[in-house]
């Protein structure tokens, strides 16, 4: 039998955000299916430019399949540009 060929694993990342001054105390997440940090954070800010939205975005984190426990991994947020 031959070797099958695997597609790269996705992990679900979640996104904190906050719509930004005068427009929402509350914090809220957005979920991403995603191969890495930056592909999930990429996603994150297309759908911001689709719907022409401005938000703050604090964080953003990798759930590990293995324990069940979010992993930070914001260190990539300032290397991506921001659309807002």
């Amino acid at each position: 039998m031959g070797k099958k060929h695997s597609e790269p694993r996705v992990y679900e990342y979640r996104i904190l955000y906050n719509a930004g001054a005068n427009k929402s105390a509350l914090n809220n997440y957005h979920y991403f299916m995603a191969h890495s940090a930056e592909e999930a954070l990429k996603f994150h800010y297309a759908m911001l430019i689709k719907k022409g939205l401005k938000v703050q975005t604090f964080s953003i984190e990798k759930k590990n399949p293995f324990n069940n426990k979010w992993e930070d991994k914001s260190d990539i947020i300032h290397s991506i540009p921001s659309p807002s």
